[in-house]
């Protein structure tokens, strides 16, 4: 991870520092999930949060600013791994395309503010606090465009542009959910929402294959659909 990066100490006094260090991001995370959003989260509160003493912070961080890009990283990097989908072939297209999106909406359901905060919050505008944002879609969406590239060549369909509509499918994802977020009262459930978005990217593969002369069956086992369609092909 970037926010443990190797300017910690090795031995018993490394690992007592890195655990301050996340101890300190984690109060700084827990105190924007219980604040306005857009409120400003004070150091000493932080420190309070963290049983520490103010000072201490800057043991660890060099500056305030230090603190936030650190603690953004942290707060992505500890949920990326359940957002970057793996390929299982007893899985349907359905279920793996709603394993997928399903987590990302929980996720940002079960901390709205903290999703505010990484991608609005202080410094999120820096080249580094955009990278970190930027940079995490990305993966997800190379991640989609390597299950896009496998089960395209598995069907023998020749897709140069799949890359562009992996990274098209996750912004589509993305913007849809924020948008579901900044709407009060909300009128869909979380798994709703996770429902109309498994069925629009559906659509989208089902499309790109039916125009190389492949139907696909949403709900087979990828392995069945992929045996069905190389057997009629």
């Amino acid at each position: 991870m970037v926010s443990e990066s190797a300017d910690v100490p090795g031995g018993r006094w490394g690992d007592h520092n890195l655990e301050r260090r996340r101890a300190i991001m984690a109060a700084l995370i827990a105190l924007i999930e219980e604040s306005e959003p857009g409120a400003e989260i004070p150091l000493q509160l932080i420190a309070e949060r963290a049983g520490i003493r103010r000072s201490v912070v800057y043991r660890h961080f060099t500056d305030r600013k230090d603190l936030d890009a650190k603690t953004r990283e942290f707060a992505v990097e500890s949920n990326v791994d359940r957002l970057l989908p793996t390929l299982d072939l007893s899985d349907s297209l359905y279920d793996t395309v709603s394993g997928i999106v399903g987590p990302y909406v929980a996720l940002v359901e079960a901390h709205p503010r903290l999703h505010e905060w990484v991608e609005h919050g202080p410094g999120s505008h820096d080249p580094a606090g955009r990278a970190v944002v930027t940079g995490t879609k990305a993966a997800i969406a190379e991640r989609v465009s390597t299950l896009f590239s496998m089960s395209m060549a598995l069907l023998d369909i020749q897709e140069p542009g799949v890359e562009i509509a992996a990274f098209a499918v996750v912004s589509m994802a993305d913007g849809a959910i924020t948008r579901w977020m900044g709407t009060t009262p909300r009128e869909y459930p979380a798994a709703e929402v996770t429902r109309l978005l498994t069925d629009s990217i559906c659509y989208m593969i089902d499309g790109h294959a039916r125009a190389h002369g492949v139907e696909i069956d949403p709900h087979l086992p990828l392995r069945e659909l992929l045996d069905r369609t190389t057997t009629d092909a």
